[in-house]
């Protein structure tokens, strides 16, 4: 397209627009060709909405990260003595609000929008190795819980690969109404399979069920959130044995928690120190070591048993009540 035609389009000024164009072309992203004229390439093709691999949302989400990125060195400073009272670096960019709080406010839904948009992206790119390398067939049976899925963009692709397997997104309300509406159009055939539960992981249990799954959820908070997650998770497990919970076991299966984290080692690639440092400003949370883990879990009532390393960034922790 022209860049004349561009610009009409997208009610920009032409010679500030083509100038962006020049750089962004320099760099990879778009192609330039004579009289003007710039076409897609597989760079640009991901910031499209309408693109099967888009990343759109993705990259929208560094205006948070951007903003907070700004005060990383406020974030290393201690500014009082009592370590809970320490504002994040986002909180500092956003008068004293921290992200989630920002986020559930009604005058950013559209950013809470592009949040969730944007996770699902990330399941896309990084949840393909983790969906093929782990065997989730051991769970086709169960009832399985995904505890802040998101808009259950994960759930789905099990539940459709299992159709024995039941499901149960719990997450936030606001979050919960965007699923609701997501799988009443793309997942309509699921719908007799799962369950929608409003809740607050610091509060209250997530319904009884066989598997309990936290994905990308820990790295988001500081040890001791952490650890008040999966103590609310665990607490959930003494409803699971109590037969008026109307929940039936498949044969016998003994409840199992599973995070599906980043974990950091001597080997790791920078692109995980990255994601910690982002974790650091936005939230106060960190990507972890495999011996963090444990003490977490040690601390909430939880045994460590297995670890399974996948393609991509993630592993997956397996852990049983005690």
């Amino acid at each position: 397209m022209n860049i004349c035609e561009i610009a009409k389009v997208t009610k920009t000024d032409e010679d500030k627009l083509n100038r962006l164009l020049r750089v962004a072309t320099s760099k990879g992203i778009f192609r330039a060709l004579d009289n003007g004229v710039y076409a897609n390439n597989s760079q640009s093709l991901v910031l499209s909405k309408d693109d099967p691999n888009t990343f759109r949302n993705l990259i929208l989400l560094y205006e948070e990260i951007s903003s907070a990125a700004k005060y990383l060195a406020y974030d290393l400073k201690l500014h009082t003595d009592n370590k809970k009272e320490q504002m994040t670096a986002f909180a500092k960019a956003h008068n004293g609000i921290e992200l989630y709080e920002w986020l559930s406010l009604p005058e950013n839904k559209e950013r809470l929008e592009i949040f969730n948009k944007g996770m699902v992206e990330q399941d896309n790119a990084s949840g393909k190795c983790l969906y093929q390398d782990y065997d989730w067939s051991q769970y086709c049976n169960t009832k399985f819980v995904d505890i802040a899925g998101g808009i259950g963009g994960f759930l789905s692709q099990l539940l459709t690969s299992y159709p024995t397997m039941k499901g149960v997104l719990y997450e936030r309300p606001k979050v919960i109404e965007m699923s609701e509406q997501s799988w009443s159009i793309n997942h309509k055939q699921l719908l007799n399979r799962v369950q929608f539960v409003r809740g607050d992981f610091f509060i209250n249990p997530p319904p009884p069920a066989d598997v309990y799954f936290l994905r990308s959820i820990l790295h988001n908070w500081p040890d001791e959130q952490a650890i008040k997650i999966l103590k609310t998770v665990r607490s959930a497990i003494s409803l699971t044995n109590d037969s008026s919970s109307g929940h039936e076991m498949a044969t016998y299966f003994k409840p199992k928690l599973l995070l599906a984290e980043r974990i950091i080692n001597e080997q790791s690639q920078s692109s995980k120190y990255q994601m910690d440092m982002i974790m650091m400003c936005l939230c106060d949370g960190k990507v972890r070591t495999k011996s963090e883990i444990e003490k977490l879990l040690d601390k909430s009532g939880w045994k460590f048993m297995k670890i399974t390393s996948c393609r991509g960034e993630f592993s997956v922790i397996e852990a049983f009540p005690i």
